[in-house]
């Protein structure tokens, strides 16, 4: 039986994965001395995607503090908040992201002339 040395198969590996990529398009270089070279495609990327997955709880937190901020008066506000800070270091963390700022208050104004 013949042993492959693993440089071999690791070549015959990156041919056949080169030869995948090549398969989806490609596209040809002419290089300086005349000779055509194709290189894969560039791969589609992801970082929309992955932009707007990160963006949709942020938007949703968002979405759900100046909602809270249109439907409560600041006096109730303030025990929602009090009964956070009891909870400990989760509850601070809640009571510091839900701290009126300048968006959700512009958010919280527009939110209570459309629900009335």
């Amino acid at each position: 039986m013949i042993r492959v040395p693993s440089s071999f198969d690791s070549r015959l590996l990156q041919i056949e994965n080169r030869n995948r990529r090549l398969s989806k398009g490609a596209v040809r270089y002419v290089l300086d001395d005349g000779l055509v070279v194709l290189m894969p495609k560039a791969r589609e990327g992801v970082g929309l995607a992955l932009f707007i997955v990160m963006l949709t709880p942020l938007m949703a937190a968002l979405g759900a503090k100046s909602y809270l901020l249109a439907r409560l008066d600041s006096v109730a506000l303030g025990e929602v908040l009090a009964r956070f800070e009891t909870m400990g270091g989760l509850g601070r963390a809640l009571v510091w992201l839900m701290q009126p700022d300048a968006l959700t208050t512009a958010l919280a104004g527009a939110l209570t002339g459309l629900l009335g």
